[in-house]
């Protein structure tokens, strides 16, 4: 497994720095280590730790970061310098420089995605395939990361509650899994049916290199994300990345569509998930709700309508965007589907609330069917 490049962030400008680190955060080859407003400060933390990227604002008080990345590479030549501005008037002074790269404030994910390739492609960094693959929603799926996507059994309903509590933590302490899973026993027997569990676990995937993706502590045990696929955790990265630019990545909206098959471990009567299941679902159906507003202001129907339609799907009831659709129908000029819509609008609120569709959408329906 590859080691992780040791990054510094130097900017004076707190929301700059916060941008970066949130992007920087999704990257599964950088370990930030520290991010600095003073580059004083930076420059005395890098004689005492080793770092390989710093990524450096070029405007700053006292010292300037053209300056620092002098300083930087003095005291170590192999450091590598990406430069961040809002002044373009720079760049081919930190090109003369050797930078690796120069980027514009404000930073996107889209454009640290192709620094990120350069730091990639310089290092040689490649990222291997997790072997094992673990499928969070619409159930519990276990299964070897390959063409056959063999599934993989456990022992028991418990090995399995186990197994998807640690993926979904991630990390967490050994009494939190006890007083979760096995609460109403005693100490010494909680710790005893855990430690079979995890002993359960790891024969049912073997030897291989995915059997030590789950590293257990004395204290803790947690998950190493480079050995083991989940569709939670992109799921999660995935959803960051749009927040951050939330009108410019169609291209992501679809993965999450992808990713989202169904409620978070639908089926499983577990306690603890419960309300991630909700979150992840308010989560999903936000994302669609403004990918879909936002079509509709570029007045792009048809998309408006693809995310409106997949929102029903995970709450039908939501009448407000019953009405959504049923008014882009008509505006398309497809009439039959706007009566469709609105009959299933009126079968679902009577069958589940015992209500009828509101007076203002009857009255467009009124008016359409004259």
């Amino acid at each position: 497994m590859e080691a992780l490049l040791r990054a510094i962030i130097v900017d004076d400008e707190e929301l700059s720095v916060k941008r970066l680190k949130k992007i920087l955060s999704d990257s599964s080859m950088i370990d930030l280590r520290e991010a600095f407003q003073n580059p004083l400060d930076a420059f005395e933390y890098v004689k005492e730790n080793k770092i390989d990227i710093a990524f450096l604002d070029i405007s700053m008080p006292e010292i300037n970061g053209m300056k620092l990345s002098s300083l930087l590479r003095e005291h170590n030549a192999a450091v590598d310098i990406v430069f961040v501005t809002g002044f373009d008037e720079y760049a081919v002074q930190a090109f003369d420089m050797n930078a690796l790269d120069y980027l514009m404030k404000p930073v996107s994910a889209t454009r640290m995605s192709k620094t990120l390739d350069k730091i990639r492609t310089k290092h040689r960094i490649t990222a291997a395939s997790p072997t094992l693959a673990v499928h969070l929603f619409n159930g519990l799926k276990i299964c070897w990361n390959d063409q056959e996507k063999q599934s993989i059994k456990l022992r028991s309903p418990k090995t399995e509650e186990l197994f998807a509590f640690l993926m979904y933590k991630g990390t967490v302490s050994r009494e939190e899994v006890i007083d979760t899973l096995w609460r109403e026993l005693g100490h010494e027997k909680a710790l005893k049916n855990l430690n079979s569990n995890l002993y359960y676990i790891r024969k049912a995937i073997g030897t291989s290199e995915a059997g030590d993706f789950i590293q257990a502590g004395r204290s803790e045990i947690g998950i190493d994300r480079d050995l083991v696929y989940c569709d939670l955790y992109e799921f999660e990265q995935v959803m960051k990345q749009i927040r951050l630019e939330p009108d410019k990545n169609e291209s992501l909206i679809e993965r999450v569509e992808v990713l989202y098959t169904g409620a978070f471990l639908s089926g499983k009567a577990y306690e603890w998930a419960s309300e991630k299941a909700r979150r992840l679902e308010q989560d999903y159906i936000s994302m669609l709700e403004l990918a879909a507003r936002f079509q509709l202001k570029q007045n792009q129907l048809n998309k408006s309508l693809h995310y409106f339609l997949e929102i029903l799907k995970v709450d039908g009831l939501r009448e407000d965007i019953s009405h959504e659709i049923i008014l882009i129908y008509i505006e398309l000029g497809r009439k039959n589907d706007a009566i469709r819509q609105y009959r299933l609008l009126e079968e679902t609120l009577q069958h589940e609330l015992g209500t009828q569709p509101d007076p203002y959408i009857q009255h467009v329906m009124m008016s359409l069917t004259k």
